[in-house]
């Protein structure tokens, strides 16, 4: 008697193909109408009615004019050279502690005296005061 030689194929085949397509497909459809993140919007302090703010005046400001030739106009009193602004800035802030700091510069005048100019107020200020940079109108 002769054994029948068997063959396995290994069972049967799955083809997968149609499932991964369904779970990409879910998967898109779950970013698309999923939330992640809530973001948050910019706090806006309102002014509010109440009295207890007897003091409603602007803060005292620096006018730091940056003119064409390169110079600086400390509140169209004096002229001064880009590299004496933190002096002057120091001397306002000891006199004025609320105090803010505006730099205008020329439309015509060079963006580095202009960077110099802002990093010298800010250093004279001791970064703590806000300095603001303008552009003059011609």
């Amino acid at each position: 008697m002769r054994k029948r030689a068997t063959h396995q194929d290994g069972g049967a085949d799955v083809n997968i193909t149609p499932l991964l397509d369904i779970v990409f497909i879910l998967l898109i459809f779950f970013i698309v109408t999923a939330t992640f993140l809530r973001e948050e919007g910019i706090d806006v302090n309102t002014p509010q009615d109440s009295e207890d703010e007897p003091d409603s005046r602007p803060p005292p400001a620096l006018l730091l004019a940056i003119q064409e030739d390169g110079f600086v106009r400390v509140n169209n009193l004096r002229v001064i050279d880009p590299g004496s602004v933190t002096p002057t800035v120091q001397e306002f802030i000891a006199r004025e502690p609320r105090g803010v700091v505006l730099v205008s510069a020329a439309p015509e005048s060079e963006s580095g005296v202009a960077v110099e100019v802002m990093d010298q107020a800010a250093d004279g200020c001791r970064r703590a005061c806000p300095v603001t940079l303008a552009l003059q109108e011609e």
